[in-house]
C-alpha cells in the first residue's frame, strides 16, 4: 500500500491544490541539458580540434546563462497554487546537491590539474544518478533508464585518460542527451498529456 505525506493526503482530499511528485518547473531537464550539450560541444571543439587551453573553462558559460532562465522558468511555474511533497524536496535537494559539487568541483580540480581525470566522469554520475532519482520517484520510465545509461556512461568515462581525456567531453554530452533531454522532452509530453 502506498504512503502518503499527510499534506498531500489533504491536498488530494480538497482537490484544491496541486501537487508537486518533481520539482518545480518540468521543463528543466531539457534546459540544462541543451545547455550542458552547446557548452561541452564548444569546449571539445576549441579544446580537442583548436588547442585552446582556455577552452576549459567554457563550462562556466551553463550556470550563466542557466540560472537566469531557471529562474523564469520557476516564477511562471509558481503562478499556479502547489505545496511541496517529502518527494519533489528530495528531488530538489539532490539537484542543489549536485549542482554545487559540479561548480565547485570545476573551480578546484580545473586549478589543481584534476579536471581532466576525476571531474567529467563525476559529472557524468552525478547527472545519472539524479536522473534515476528523478525518474525512480516520479515513476517514470524513460527517466530512470537514462539515468542508469548516464551512471554507466560516466563509469566507462573513467578509462578516457591521458590524451584521450577530451573524448570525456563528449561523455557529457551523450549523458546529457540520454539522461536530461530526452526523458525530459518526454516528460513534458506527459504533463501536457495529462497523463
Amino acid at each position: 500500500m502506498e504512503q502518503f505525506d499527510a499534506l498531500e493526503v489533504i491536498a488530494r482530499t480538497r482537490g484544491k491544490v496541486d501537487m508537486d511528485s518533481t520539482p518545480t518547473g518540468g521543463r528543466l531537464f531539457p534546459l540544462w541539458g541543451w545547455l550542458t550539450v552547446v557548452f561541452y560541444s564548444l569546449e571539445f571543439v576549441v579544446s580537442h580540434c583548436l588547442h585552446q587551453a582556455w577552452g576549459l573553462w567554457l563550462w562556466i558559460g551553463i550556470p550563466v546563462v542557466g540560472f537566469p532562465l531557471m529562474t523564469v522558468f520557476l516564477r511562471k511555474d509558481h503562478e499556479r497554487t502547489h505545496i511541496r511533497t517529502h518527494r519533489s524536496k528530495l528531488v530538489l535537494d539532490y539537484w542543489i546537491f549536485a549542482a554545487c559539487a559540479i561548480g565547485i568541483g570545476g573551480f578546484l580540480f580545473g586549478f589543481t590539474g584534476l579536471y581532466e581525470t576525476v571531474e567529467n566522469p563525476m559529472i557524468c554520475l552525478l547527472v545519472g544518478i539524479g536522473a534515476f532519482i528523478t525518474g525512480e520517484l516520479a515513476r517514470f520510465r524513460p527517466m530512470i533508464v537514462g539515468g542508469l545509461a548516464g551512471a554507466a556512461i560516466g563509469i566507462c568515462s573513467f578509462v578516457l585518460q591521458g590524451e584521450l581525456w577530451t573524448w570525456q567531453l563528449l561523455a557529457i554530452v551523450l549523458v546529457a542527451v540520454v539522461a536530461l533531454i530526452v526523458p525530459g522532452h518526454m516528460y513534458e509530453k506527459r504533463v501536457k498529456d495529462g497523463v
